[in-house]
């Protein structure tokens, strides 16, 4: 078989028997895509401190024989281990819950240079110490708009009127909009308060290329509201559990905005969420 190279940035390593490892890659040209490197966990040369969660590889590998099959990673080269982001709790929570939007979100063998890009750029961020928070938000607002999500913040949903100061505001997960004072008296859905300032700067965020990003200043208090926006409307999505969510709810500042009724179809994790807040 043809060996080929790409490059790609790990989400996902576990140990396969005794020697081998099952690896998980977001690659420029492949997609989300698994691997097996046999003989890691005893290789001296081949992938010593490479094969790690966040790392961006430059690798060869065969291609699977079937459209299920595992691509073998034969060889493999580091060129940017994001080392602070294993080193630093809080980098790493935030890492790993980028890691699992990205498993949630994408399918095997379906490329998209933007989500490469993104996510390059989310953990460069990291790794050269911005706020968490911050790039959590950012890069869910961009994945949220790359895969067909993206969330309309800069309008009521009902009467249409745009975003205005002094008013109040919910965020509602089932649809990814907001409803002002007027238009959600009255509402039973499950939703998120949220504050002007927040709003404007997500709205603000959404529209801006990620080199552009480094503008926007949230308070820690916009910041515990954003993340925790995007991650139910994430969970209405899905219908499914992000796991590093609780160590990542751990290490915010400031208490979670207030949720108008716990959304039980989201499952425990929204009940416990909602209880320990």
């Amino acid at each position: 078989m043809t060996l080929c190279s790409t490059r790609g940035i790990i989400l996902r390593v576990v140990d396969y028997g005794e020697a081998d490892k099952l690896v998980t890659l977001y690659c420029p040209d492949l997609g989300r895509v698994k691997g097996i490197a046999k003989g890691a966990k005893k290789s001296k040369q081949r992938f010593v401190n490479k094969l790690e969660e966040f790392s961006l590889l430059g690798f060869f590998y065969r291609p699977p024989r079937g459209p299920e099959g595992l691509l073998l990673i034969s060889e493999a080269e580091l060129l940017d281990a994001h080392l602070s982001l294993r080193l630093d709790f809080r980098r790493y929570g935030a890492a790993m819950y980028l890691c699992e939007l990205m498993l949630r979100f994408t399918r095997d063998h379906d490329p998209d240079q933007r989500l490469y890009t993104l996510l390059k750029w989310a953990f460069a961020a990291l790794d050269q110490g911005k706020t968490p928070q911050q790039i959590i938000t950012f890069f869910h607002l961009h994945l949220l708009e790359t895969v067909g999500y993206r969330p309309e913040l800069n309008r009521c949903a009902a009467c249409q009127q745009s975003i205005q100061a002094g008013r109040r505001y919910v965020f509602m997960p089932g649809s990814g909009s907001l409803l002002c004072d007027t238009c959600s008296l009255g509402k039973s859905s499950h939703t998120l308060s949220l504050s002007v300032q927040t709003i404007r700067l997500l709205a603000s965020a959404q529209s801006f290329e990620l080199d552009r990003l480094h503008r926007l200043r949230f308070s820690p208090q916009a910041l515990t509201e954003a993340v925790t926006a995007l991650h139910h409307f994430s969970l209405h999505l899905l219908q499914q559990d992000i796991h590093s969510w609780r160590l990542l709810r751990s290490l915010m500042p400031g208490p979670l905005p207030h949720q108008a009724t716990p959304d039980l179809a989201l499952g425990d994790e929204n009940e416990r969420t909602d209880r320990d807040s």
